[in-house]
């Protein structure tokens, strides 16, 4: 059991890593769109994209041994863990919307360059 209680830990430092990964990229995402930079925020979106991805990996693994029957040890890092994870989610979620509606509404930035 202390195997398995110290590979939980683990797994929730991974996913709370990741969860501030795409947490950054999503914000960024929403940044970048208020500037008009739709190519670059849904860029960043793909990379919050990337490291969600990597959550739901190690997430879906406990969950999966749980249904077949495996007694996982309760913790709190995974709780917290899991905490974040849908702070990420919902982050994500928004950060979709705010590019749609930017995208929608504000016009492209025109790079001084190109003129």
């Amino acid at each position: 059991m202390k195997e398995t209680l110290e590979e939980m830990q683990q797994a929730a430092f991974q996913i709370i890593a990741h969860a501030g990964d795409a947490r950054s990229h999503y914000v960024e995402a929403m940044r970048l769109a208020r500037g008009r930079d739709f190519e670059g925020a849904k860029s960043a979106m793909a990379s919050g994209d990337k490291a969600y991805n990597q959550i739901h990996k190690v997430h879906v693994s406990f969950i999966q041994r749980e249904a077949t029957g495996e007694m996982l040890p309760f913790s709190l890092l995974l709780a917290h863990a899991e905490d974040q994870m849908l702070s990420s989610e919902t982050i994500k979620i928004m950060a979709s919307e705010f590019l749609a509606l930017c995208t929608e509404l504000l016009p492209v930035k025109i790079d001084e360059h190109s003129k």
